[in-house]
């Protein structure tokens, strides 16, 4: 059994939601680059921020700001045998949009805290019951339908928190993210270096000087290795093939994914996984 199991849908190579099922209590570094809306199906959500625990308990939702640095861990009770939930990520570009339909104007209010506590609502539920409906039934999400989502979660969330409405707009707010935490938490994703650098909140020029000064390599030969690297882990650390690991890491197709290994490390995908054994 994986310690972790994560199904995904995506459109266009976003992420859009999730579905987590911990079956290890394992403690793990967190950065969303995008606000994201929890649900706790089973078991707690723990989440360590600036030196404090904030935990989501089984049934309850909770809103988490992009650009969160922190530790996250998932627990359960003795009858449970794992914790599971849901992520619906509110992805900049179907936010801000949908903020405009509804007409939100920007205040001179402080930022709204990093984790928010939403109250039940019918709304949030039945939102996050049809994101598990498309996850289970592995049905992917067209942008129209994304846009109808992001909708519905921002009137759930303004219906269990009012209080939140008039600092909407800060949720979108371009900010330039930690570039080291943000790319160790992204460079897995089949993503364009010039989504990557407006993700982090800078132009693609200022991504590749910040980045070369940081890292000491250009963007694209920095991730490759590292997807190449997190590639031999999965493989002999868990049961994942190379057929399923090549997505997993970012790559678009085997074949390439195979060539870039074996040239990298020597030794073919197939046979990396034989060591595992």
């Amino acid at each position: 059994m994986e310690k972790t199991t994560i199904t995904t849908i995506d459109c266009q190579n976003m992420q859009i939601a999730a579905s987590v099922e911990a079956h290890v209590v394992e403690p793990h570094s967190i950065y969303y680059p995008s606000n994201v809306l929890f649900y706790v199906q089973r078991g707690q959500l723990n989440l360590e921020v600036n030196q404090k625990l904030h935990t989501i308990k089984k049934g309850a939702f909770a809103l988490i700001r992009k650009y969160t640095h922190g530790q996250c861990f998932k627990t359960w009770g003795e009858n449970e045998g794992s914790a599971k939930m849901i992520a619906f990520i509110l992805q900049d570009e179907f936010l801000q949009k949908v903020i405009e339909k509804v007409g939100v104007k920007p205040t001179k209010l402080a930022p709204v805290e990093q984790i928010v506590d939403l109250p039940y609502n019918v709304l949030l539920k039945g939102l996050m019951d049809s994101i598990w409906t498309y996850i289970e039934g592995n049905l992917q999400l067209d942008r129209s339908m994304v846009e109808l989502k992001t909708m519905e979660a921002l009137l759930a969330v303004t219906q269990s928190r009012p209080d939140l409405v008039p600092i909407l707009k800060d949720y979108t707010r371009v900010e330039r993210a930690d570039l080291e935490n943000f790319v160790r938490h992204n460079f897995m994703y089949n993503i364009s270096l010039e989504k990557l650098a407006k993700m982090s909140g800078r132009s693609l020029s200022t991504f590749n000087r910040d980045f070369k000064a940081l890292f000491q390599k250009p963007p694209h030969q920095w991730i490759k290795q590292q997807r190449l690297e997190l590639a031999r882990s999965l493989l002999l650390q868990t049961h994942k093939m190379p057929s399923d690991v090549y997505l997993e890491v970012g790559f678009e197709d085997l074949a390439h994914f195979s060539r870039s290994f074996k040239k990298y490390f020597g030794e073919n995908p197939s046979e990396i996984k034989k060591m595992a054994h």
